[in-house]
């Protein structure tokens, strides 16, 4: 943890320790105002904090297109397109980040890349959110783990039609719900755009190392599972 937020800063990013969830949400509350625009990135570690709803509480114009609401209704598709298109402008980008370096980069692969492109440019301010079981030892072991053993599960929960989801493993597929079609390495700072990059001193998220403790991947699994569900635009299995 103190070489990747010692890395994390010599990359020009902004870096912060919270020792638990309530420490996060506390640094990011402490860092804006009330009359900004929030835009929420599609993240099991934003839900497991439960900071959109304090958001809403306390006034914040919040744009979450990836609530269960509009996820599970076909019929809002274009809406919640619409939504993840204006994000772009907003004041205040939330989101999770699917491996932090040792190093200090972020790296992350999307299906659609409206999660990567927004944390690039767009939002003035953004906000990654990343449990201590995100970090892992450079980009190697990181694209690793995010196709061999993120997006197997993701996809599986999510009810994504993907041959990973059915083995498990990458096969670098084309299947239309192919969910890895856009990868992203955030070495340093983007000139134009205020990250800070908050590393909590508990799981949260979707990601394990294999050779971990089965309970603790078992508790990452369902702590994953309670606040995630099947798109209403998934290609079931």
């Amino acid at each position: 943890m103190e070489e990747t937020l010692k890395n994390l800063l010599a990359n020009n990013f902004e870096a912060k320790f919270a020792e638990n969830r309530d420490a996060v949400k506390q640094i990011v509350f402490s860092s804006i105002s009330k009359d900004v625009i929030v835009g929420v990135g599609d993240s099991a570690t934003v839900r497991q904090l439960e900071i959109v709803e304090e958001f809403e509480k306390k006034g914040f114009r919040v744009l979450n297109p990836f609530s269960k609401e509009l996820t599970t209704d076909r019929e809002k598709t274009m809406v919640r397109d619409n939504i993840s298109r204006q994000i772009f402008s907003c004041d205040v980008l939330v989101c999770g980040t699917n491996s932090v370096t040792r190093d200090g980069k972020l790296v992350n692969i999307d299906a659609v890349g409206n999660r990567v492109a927004s944390m690039i440019f767009g939002p003035r301010r953004v906000f990654i959110i990343a449990g201590k079981n995100k970090i892992v030892k450079d980009v190697d072991e990181a694209l690793c783990r995010i196709k061999n053993v993120i997006a197997p599960f993701h996809a599986r929960t999510k009810g994504f039609a993907t041959p990973c989801a059915q083995t498990g493993k990458c096969s670098d597929c084309s299947a239309p719900k192919r969910i890895c079609s856009i990868v992203s390495i955030i070495e340093k700072r983007p000139w134009r755009t205020e990250i800070s990059v908050i590393l909590a001193n508990e799981d949260l998220g979707l990601s394990w190392d294999e050779t971990w403790p089965e309970d603790r991947i078992r508790r990452i699994k369902s702590n994953y599972e309670k606040v995630t569900w099947v798109f209403a635009s998934a290609e079931t299995t």
